[in-house]
């Protein structure tokens, strides 16, 4: 794929200066560096707060400049009553035990495993790659000279640490029953197709990278001080991944049925030789791409299998010799 060019406009998911000071001097902010399983990912105009990769929490700036947070009742009260609550960021932290409680409720694996991947990667020094971002939509309201609006979600955004930055977005499978479906690899190389031939897309994600690496410093995140010196003319070259893990709850060979719906034939890297049929909706058939021959976009596919969603040895992300298979 092409180096795309970053976008010129300004701030598309970033917070300003009051906001920034606001958050690091709360004990909000020290809480959540403080507890591993939180973490604090920059959006427009707020600060989103996730418990294992589950938004529980936005912090914003209300009219009076206090340092607000917009909370469902469902986290606070275990009951799905539709409302919202605004909270000041200390009284927040006096809730957090019964908000962590009841997002583990709805927690999923593959909830649980993000979580892990993003915080083993971006508490090790020597990862290759620092992740800025998770649940990644880019609003609509940037997107605008595209006719068709991108709507989709990534799972995970990461650049390179060293240059020329590179960027990956990654979407992420726990177990084989994660990869059929409404939601699995069909849709992934669906979104893939889309936002990849979608310049506007790209140079908003590379202009969203920068004020993300700058905005995630100024409330005291540990950004790799060579990412900080990246500059508003940065480029970056998308490369998209599909990480696969999986346990012994997995019904299946994962790289097989990944190989099921990837492709319109059987693939002796993907499946057995006993092996007689397709999924009838497969990725080759749904959009044209064989991701195996040419694709119209850089595409690799990681497989492990791990003990648990938060217990396996993988502290860069994209790194191939931690994983069992790379195809």
């Amino acid at each position: 794929m092409e180096i795309v060019k970053e976008s010129k406009k300004p701030y598309l998911r970033g917070i300003n200066e009051k906001l920034a000071t606001k958050f690091k001097e709360s004990s909000l902010c020290t809480l959540v560096k403080e507890d591993k399983d939180l973490l604090a990912c920059i959006r427009n105009n707020a600060i989103g707060i996730y418990h294992h990769a589950d938004k529980v929490a936005m912090v914003h700036c209300n009219r009076e400049g206090e340092l607000v947070c917009d909370v469902n009742d469902f986290y606070v009260s275990g009951k799905h009553t539709g409302k919202e609550h605004q909270y000041k960021a200390g009284v927040l932290c006096t809730k957090i035990r019964d908000i962590k409680a009841n997002s583990l409720s709805r927690s999923t694996p593959e909830k649980n495993a993000q979580h892990t991947l993003v915080s083993n990667n971006n508490s090790n020094p020597d990862s290759e790659w620092f992740c800025t971002d998770i649940e990644y939509r880019q609003s609509e309201k940037v997107q605008e000279f595209t006719c068709q609006k991108f709507k989709g979600r990534f799972d995970i955004i990461a650049v390179s640490k060293k240059a020329p930055h590179r960027i990956a977005v990654i979407e992420l499978k726990y177990n084989s029953s994660a990869i059929a479906g409404t939601a699995g690899i069909v849709k992934h190389i669906m979104d893939f197709k889309r936002f990849s031939q979608k310049t506007e897309c790209l140079e908003n994600l590379c202009s969203e990278i920068v004020c993300q690496l700058h905005n995630l410093h100024q409330i005291g995140v540990n950004v790799p001080e060579r990412l900080l010196k990246t500059s508003y003319n940065f480029s970056g070259k998308i490369e998209f991944y599909v990480i696969t893990l999986w346990d012994n709850k997995s019904t299946h060979n994962p790289k097989e049925t990944m190989g099921r719906y990837l492709f319109n034939d059987l693939r002796k890297k993907w499946v057995e030789e006993n092996s007689t049929c397709v999924s009838k909706k497969n990725a080759m058939k749904e959009t044209g791409i064989d991701v195996e021959n040419n694709p119209p976009f850089d595409i690799k596919f990681l497989f492990k299998k791990v003990q648990s969603p938060t217990d396996f040895n993988i502290d860069d992300i994209l790194q191939d010799t931690l994983y069992d298979c790379v195809l």
